[in-house]
């Protein structure tokens, strides 16, 4: 979102588009793990809300994790922007450090927000952007015995948020938005201050790239975002009017982080900070065509949680099978009649030491042009891989270029997995036309 587009009333403190690539990707790197090996159940107290870990080294290589994604650009007013610049350079120092040293990789809360907590959140982050702040200070404690002792507050050993069991008030909201804008802020700061020579390199590497694809017949920048809302409506029925919103030019990395093969595209994201949504659209940059969608909130990590036994998994194959091929013809209006091959695909773990079997989050489905296809319909260009978590929940649509980029994709992450874990990890091909 660019400053014009807020209609001069805001101005921007950004995460700036290459940190957020290098956050995005290394979120991706540890989101495909989570879903390989499926993520494992937590405790109601550790609940995950992605929040980015930033470490930037002298190298400016990055380490950063997250469950369910990053607030990609944090736009706050002119107001804020004051406020955060008052801040002592030392106090930005010692949170950024802070999150350096903790062990976890997301945030975790006591409790689930309430609805009204959630409703009234995203009230006062508007309210907080006009100048309403807190009056004081999140209070945080590096001392767990101190942190069961108070109604609110921060225990920076571990990330985690501990609310009262009574409703949080307006103050309150606003002193964990406030945090939460600092927590950003600091990151950003620091990031900038230790990689101003790279950012400025790779920003005009981009810029070049961008322009000479489009010099080549290809789309602006502007005409992606575009394509990227047709496609926020018609996948999600939203419009991401109120939400942040940020767009950049990718040459060289894989779109989708799926082994799609696909080159030159435009990243398009959508955050809703307050609830913690995030919208994420890769578009060709040739012909505007969509490469790649998924969204991340925490009714998807909730269900990506949710372990799945092998016996589970034949009573849920029907469901998944018919929301999948829904989902090529109704949202993607292709036929599934032009596919020759499809699967659906998931994996498989055993434990040798307990033999305990389990399956991975999520399950997807594969579809790609093959010999059994139609004969009546076009062939078409490209293949697509549609993913659910078992429960049926929508994960991410990939567009596949080549299917043995896709399968040798699938086979590196579980020869890491296996090394990395000692676990036996088993593919699972499951053809559709056998699921009954």
């Amino acid at each position: 979102m660019k400053l014009q587009d807020l209609k001069n009333a805001v101005e921007a403190i950004e995460i700036s588009e290459n940190m957020q690539r290098e956050i995005a990707q290394n979120v991706s790197e540890r989101t495909r793990r989570d879903k390989w090996g499926g993520v494992k159940p937590v405790s109601p107290r550790r609940r995950a809300h992605g929040m980015p870990r930033v470490a930037a080294a002298a190298a400016c290589a990055f380490l950063a994790v997250g469950l369910i994604g990053v607030p990609v650009r944090a736009l706050v007013s002119s107001l804020v922007k004051e406020r955060m610049e008052e801040i002592p350079a030392e106090e930005h120092r010692e949170m950024a450090e802070m999150m350096d040293g903790q062990p976890v990789g997301a945030d975790s809360y006591s409790r689930e927000y309430t609805a009204d907590e959630q409703r009234r959140m995203k009230e006062l982050w508007n309210r907080y952007q006009e100048g309403e702040f807190p009056e004081g200070k999140l209070p945080q404690t590096d001392r767990e015995e101190e942190a069961e002792a108070l109604e609110l507050c921060y225990l920076t050993t571990d990330s985690s948020f501990h609310l009262p069991d009574r409703a949080l008030t307006d103050e309150e909201l606003l002193e964990l938005i406030d945090f939460e804008v600092k927590r950003n802020y600091a990151l950003q700061k620091r990031y900038e201050e230790e990689c101003a020579d790279e950012i400025s390199a790779d920003e005009q590497g981009r810029k070049e790239a961008a322009a000479q694809a489009v010099e080549t017949g290809g789309i602006t920048e502007q005409e992606a975002v575009a394509a990227a809302r047709e496609w926020m409506q018609r996948l999600y029925g939203i419009t991401g009017d109120g939400m942040e919103q940020n767009a950049y030019f990718e040459e060289v990395q894989d779109a989708g982080y799926a082994g799609s093969g696909e080159k030159n595209t435009y990243m398009v994201n959508w955050t809703d900070m307050p609830n913690r949504e995030y919208y994420y659209f890769y578009i060709s940059a040739q012909d505007g065509s969509l490469v790649y969608a998924s969204h991340s909130g925490s009714a998807l990590v909730d269900s990506l949680q949710t372990p799945v036994t092998p016996e589970e998994t034949e009573k849920m194959l029907p469901a998944l099978k018919d929301k999948a091929t829904a989902f090529l013809e109704d949202k993607l209006g292709l036929s599934a009649a032009a596919y020759g091959e499809k699967y659906a695909h998931y994996v498989l773990y055993m434990d040798a030491a307990s033999d305990v079997q389990r399956i991975g989050n999520p399950v997807s489905v594969i579809f790609w042009p093959g010999s059994g296809q139609s004969k009546t319909a076009s062939p078409p260009e490209y293949g697509y891989a549609v993913s659910y978590a078992w429960d049926g929940t929508f994960s991410e649509c990939c567009r596949v270029k080549d299917i043995d980029t896709y399968w040798d994709n699938r086979d590196m992450l579980a020869q890491s997995y296996q090394k990395n874990y000692g676990v036996e990890v088993r593919q699972i091909k499951v053809r559709l036309d056998e699921i009954e």
